[in-house]
C-alpha cells in the first residue's frame, strides 16, 4: 500500500514539478520578472506601475502622484509638472480598470510608508471606477500585493493556480519565451507615462532626462469603423453608483490628503464619446461634498470634448491633446 501510494504521489507530482519549472522559466503572467514585456495585451499593467515605483522610489522620492484607470493614459506627467513647484517629482499611478479600491490601497500605502503626496490629480471612469469588481482577481488586474496586504506566497500560489487551469497558456508561453514578440516598450520609465514616442529605452535604467522625445507630436485619435455611429443629443445620467461603502473610501482618501495638505484634483474623465453619458447628479453632489466643489471638474455628458470623435483613440480612451487641455483647465480655472 505504502508503495502504490509513493507511485500516485509521483505520478501525480512530475507533472506539477514540470509546470512549475515552465512557469518560474517563462513567467507568463510577467510577475516574477515584470520588466520582461513582449506584449501589453497580457500584462497586469497594475503591477508593472507598481513594480516601477518600488524600484524608483529609492532614489527618486516621488511625491506627486496621478490615479486612476488606462483613461490616465490621455495624460502626460510632465505636462503637469509645468503647473507644480519645482521639487515635484511624479509618477503616473495607473491600472488597467482600476477600481476605487485600488486608488484608495495606494493612497494608503503612500501614506503609510512614509511618502509625501504633495500633489494628486484622481482620476474616476463613469462608470468604471464604481461599478466594477472593487478586488478583482484576474490575472489582468489583480493588485499588487505590498499594496492590497496580500502575502508574497499567497499572490503567486493564486496566479500559478490560475495559470496550471489555463493548458492553452503551457504552450503559448513557452513559445512566447523561446520567440518573444519585439513590441516596443511603450510607457516612460520614471514617470511611468504612456508615451509611445519613447524608443529604445532600457526598462531596467532610468532616462538621462525626463521629458518626453516628441511632446508636440500629438495625435488626436481615429475615426474607428466600430463607433461610426450618429451622436445621440440626449444627456443620459450614469445610474446612482455610490454605496455607502465607496463613499466611506472617499471620506478616508480626503482624510489622507488633509493629513499631507496635498494640493490635489478630482476629475471625471469624459465618457465613451458617442453615448455622452454624464455622471450622476447625486453622485457628483456626494462627490463634491467631500472634496470640495472647487476641487471637483467634471468631464462626463455631453460637451466640446465628448462630440468630436477624433479627441479618442478608440470608443473609451481619449488621446493626450485631451489630457493636456484637461490639465491646461483645471489649473487656470
Amino acid at each position: 500500500m505504502k508503495r502504490f501510494l509513493l507511485r500516485i504521489l509521483s505520478f501525480l507530482g512530475i507533472p506539477i514539478i514540470l509546470l512549475l519549472a515552465i512557469y518560474f522559466i517563462t513567467d507568463p503572467f510577467k510577475m516574477l520578472r515584470p520588466f520582461s514585456i513582449n506584449y501589453y495585451d497580457e500584462t497586469n499593467r497594475d503591477y508593472i506601475s507598481s513594480e516601477l515605483f518600488l524600484k524608483n522610489d529609492p532614489k527618486v522620492h516621488y511625491n506627486s502622484f496621478i490615479f486612476g484607470s488606462s483613461r490616465c493614459c490621455g495624460f502626460n506627467t510632465y505636462h503637469w509638472k509645468h503647473y507644480l513647484p519645482d521639487n515635484s517629482r511624479q509618477f503616473l499611478f495607473q491600472g488597467w480598470g482600476e477600481s476605487l479600491t485600488g486608488i484608495e490601497q495606494k493612497i494608503d500605502y503612500l501614506d503609510k510608508n512614509g511618502n509625501d503626496i504633495a500633489n494628486a490629480i484622481v482620476v474616476f471612469d463613469i462608470p468604471g471606477s464604481f461599478s466594477k469588481e472593487q478586488l478583482s482577481h484576474d490575472v489582468l488586474s489583480i493588485k499588487h500585493y505590498r499594496f492590497s496586504g496580500q502575502s508574497k506566497f499567497a499572490f503567486h500560489a493564486y496566479l500559478f493556480f490560475g495559470f496550471i487551469q489555463k493548458p492553452s497558456k503551457w504552450l503559448a508561453s513557452i513559445k512566447d519565451y523561446l520567440w518573444p514578440n519585439q513590441t516596443e516598450i511603450a510607457f516612460d520609465t520614471l514617470s511611468n507615462d504612456w508615451n509611445k514616442e519613447n524608443k529604445d529605452i532600457d526598462i531596467n535604467c532610468q532616462p538621462e532626462r525626463d521629458s518626453l522625445k516628441k511632446c508636440s507630436d500629438l495625435n488626436r485619435g481615429i475615426l474607428l469603423k466600430e463607433i461610426e455611429s450618429v451622436i445621440d443629443s440626449n444627456q443620459e445620467q450614469s445610474a446612482p453608483l455610490l454605496t455607502d461603502d465607496l463613499l466611506e473610501k472617499l471620506i478616508h482618501i480626503k482624510k489622507v490628503f488633509d493629513k499631507h495638505h496635498t494640493d490635489y484634483k478630482i476629475i471625471i474623465t469624459p465618457a465613451i464619446y458617442y453615448t455622452h453619458q454624464a455622471i450622476n447628479l447625486e453622485d457628483l453632489k456626494k462627490i463634491e461634498n467631500v472634496f470640495g466643489e472647487e476641487k471637483v471638474f467634471n468631464y462626463s455628458g455631453k460637451n466640446n470634448i465628448t462630440v468630436d470623435c477624433y479627441n479618442f483613440s478608440d470608443p473609451n480612451h481619449f488621446g493626450q491633446s485631451v489630457g493636456w487641455q484637461i490639465i491646461e483647465d483645471i489649473y487656470h480655472n
